[in-house]
C-alpha cells in the first residue's frame, strides 16, 4: 500500500463490504463502527476487542458536542472531523482525540464490553473511578441502564492463553464482534525517537492467529505512525499486518 497516509491525518480506506476499515489515526475507528450500526452491519452491544500499544479509554470523550446525540452518517463523520492529534490532554475543546474514542460507543450502546489487549501503564477507566474522582459531568452523559464490561490482557500472548477459536466463539455467545486493531502495539519500545520493532515474521504470525481466531463482523485497523515509531517504521509495520488479510490495495476505497 503506497503511502498516501503520510500527510493526511484525515485518511481511512475500506473494503468494498466496508468489513475492514484502515485509517491513519484511531479516532475514525468511532466513526466505522457507528456508521456499521446505522448500516446494521453490526448490532448494539457489541463486544470490542482492542489490540493496541495504549488503551485509549479517556472518558471525555462523552463529552464531545453532540457524539451521543448525532443520528445520521454525516453528523458522525462531523464528531470525528474535530480530531486533533497532537493533544491528548483532556480538555474542554470538544475535539474526538486518538485517545477518547472509545468511551462515546459505550455511552451510545454500540458497545458493552471492551476486552483491551495492551501493554499500557494506566488501569482501564471504570465507572467506579468516575464515581470516585467525582466526574459528574462525565456521569451525565451516560444512559441511565449504561453497562460496560471489560477484561484486560498485558499481551497477545496472554490473550491467546485465555482463548482460542472455541473458547472465544462461546464467550461472544451471538453477539457482533469487532477487532479493533493499532499497529502501534508492534513498536515493543513505547518510544517514538528510538522504536524497538517485533520481529516482521511474529507480526504477520500474530495478526494471521487475531484474524483467524473469529469471522469478525467489523475489523478497523489504525496505522498511528507517530508511535510506531515514524512513517518507514509504520509503512513496514503496515506492510507485515495487512499481509494476512489478502486485500487488494487497487480496491479499497476513500471514505
Amino acid at each position: 500500500m503506497r503511502r498516501e497516509w503520510e500527510y493526511e491525518v484525515t485518511w481511512k480506506v475500506h473494503t468494498q463490504g466496508k468489513r475492514i476499515s484502515i485509517m491513519r489515526d484511531h479516532n475514525w475507528a468511532f466513526a466505522a463502527w457507528e456508521i456499521a450500526r446505522i448500516e446494521k452491519r453490526i448490532d448494539e452491544k457489541s463486544l470490542l476487542v482492542h489490540v493496541d500499544a495504549h488503551l485509549d479509554d479517556v472518558p471525555d470523550g462523552v463529552l464531545i458536542r453532540n457524539v451521543i446525540e448525532a443520528k445520521t452518517i454525516e453528523e458522525i463523520m462531523e464528531v470525528c472531523s474535530g480530531h486533533d492529534y497532537l493533544t491528548c490532554e483532556i480538555s474542554e475543546s470538544n475535539l474526538m482525540k486518538i485517545s477518547n474514542f472509545i468511551w462515546p460507543s459505550l455511552a451510545r450502546k454500540t458497545i458493552e464490553e471492551v476486552i483491551y489487549v495492551s501493554r499500557d501503564q494506566s488501569e482501564v477507566c471504570t465507572v467506579a473511578e468516575l464515581i470516585k474522582h467525582d466526574a459528574v459531568e462525565i456521569m451525565s452523559k451516560l444512559p441511565s441502564d449504561f453497562s460496560y464490561n471489560h477484561k484486560r490482557f498485558r499481551t497477545i500472548d496472554l490473550f491467546f492463553d485465555q482463548f482460542d477459536e472455541n473458547s472465544f466463539k462461546e464467550y461472544v455467545d451471538g453477539r457482533t464482534v469487532i477487532l479493533d486493531f493499532d499497529i502501534d502495539i508492534f513498536n515493543e519500545a513505547d518510544n517514538v525517537i528510538y522504536p524497538v520493532l517485533t520481529p516482521m515474521h511474529e507480526i504477520r504470525e500474530y495478526t494471521e492467529r487475531l484474524v483467524n481466531l473469529y469471522p469478525w463482523d467489523l475489523i478497523t485497523i489504525a496505522i498511528s505512525p507517530v508511535y510506531c515509531g515514524g512513517n518507514l517504521e509504520a509503512e513496514l509495520i503496515l506492510e507485515n499486518v495487512l499481509k494476512p488479510f489478502n486485500l487488494d490495495s487497487s480496491k479499497l476505497k476513500q471514505w
